[in-house]
């Protein structure tokens, strides 16, 4: 899910967190800023630990590939000790997804190894950890990178990701790992294992997935459903690479517990799947109340499970 013009917009609170990440599994979130407003005291980041009642050890930035480095974000995100999750998107957003300028095998070509080469340049300079996911959900239709889409192929997209983690790594940037994500396995999707690049190209193995509750084009799926089928597809792969759920979120239910029991569930899925090293929330009002804190009930259930996470009674 991409994003555009952002504000933070509040809702429940909660007391200053008490806890630690443990080091088995962690969580994290995008959120709409992570810089201080002006004249604020605290920032994007401390806000959302005191959310959730523990720092997060991930922070999801956004860009796309025309887009210059944001390491102002990076460096907000590095101070607080977290680790910087980047997807870099090659379009031109808010153009839709007819753009034909980014096909697949364009990338594969070497159209666009400039701005490759510039990410990998400013990257190394910075030379802090930092996850880079590309292309993220190709297995949808709403993307110019999507398969199908813009005369793209699996084989396609295969070769684009070679291309663009080549390049990036050729500039000097030791310090990125690679991230590929998938959406779930649900309508308007389809199979994703034959966009997978091979085990010496991935890092981590990522997945997106959001319910979005009763709506148009969309009915209520439990966190089972929306996920388990997808996770055992990342485990058919093969490989041993950790299982990073880079975009999570739930909208609100018909009734008002049911986005709180969503949110059990979905830590039932985090602590039972063994290669799981954590997920991503995703920490905002778009398209649907996403926001672990929407409700009182919702809140609290997610400070529990991020909690348990962390070893906390």
């Amino acid at each position: 899910m991409s994003v555009g013009p952002l504000l933070v917009l509040p809702a429940c609170t909660a007391e200053e967190p008490t806890s630690t990440v443990g080091t088995q599994r962690a969580w994290g979130a995008f959120i709409p800023s992570v810089t201080p407003a002006p004249g604020s005291t605290r920032s994007p980041i401390e806000q959302l630990a005191t959310l959730a009642g523990a720092p997060p050890r991930y922070l999801h930035r956004f860009a796309a590939i025309g887009d210059s480095v944001p390491i102002t974000d990076l460096d907000a995100i590095a101070d607080y000790g977290a680790t910087p999750l980047l997807t870099l998107e090659p379009w031109t957003a808010g153009l839709g997804v007819d753009q034909p300028r980014y096909a697949l095998a364009r990338i594969a070509a070497g159209d666009f190894d400039a701005d490759l080469t510039r990410w990998g340049t400013e990257l190394a300079s910075w030379n802090k950890p930092v996850l880079l996911r590309f292309a993220q959900e190709m297995n949808g239709t709403w993307y110019p990178w999507s398969i199908g889409v813009n005369g793209n192929t699996a084989a396609d997209y295969r070769a684009a990701w070679t291309r663009m983690r080549s390049v990036i790594l050729s500039a000097g940037a030791t310090n990125v790992q690679f991230v590929w994500a998938p959406n779930v396995l649900t309508l308007g999707t389809s199979g994703f294992t034959a966009a997978y690049p091979g085990h010496d190209q991935v890092d981590y193995l990522g997945l997106d997935g959001y319910n979005w509750g009763d709506v148009p084009g969309h009915r209520w799926q439990s966190a089972s459903e929306l996920f388990a089928g997808s996770l055992a597809a990342l485990r058919g792969l093969g490989g041993d690479q950790p299982i990073l759920i880079t975009e999570v979120g739930c909208a609100e239910g018909l009734q008002a517990e049911m986005k709180a029991q969503w949110i059990r569930d979905f830590f039932g899925i985090v602590e039972s799947e063994p290669r799981v090293d954590g997920f991503l929330w995703f920490q905002m009002d778009k398209e649907r109340d996403w926001r672990f804190n929407s409700s009182v009930a919702s809140t609290e259930a997610f400070r529990t499970g991020v909690a348990g996470m962390s070893g906390q009674p």
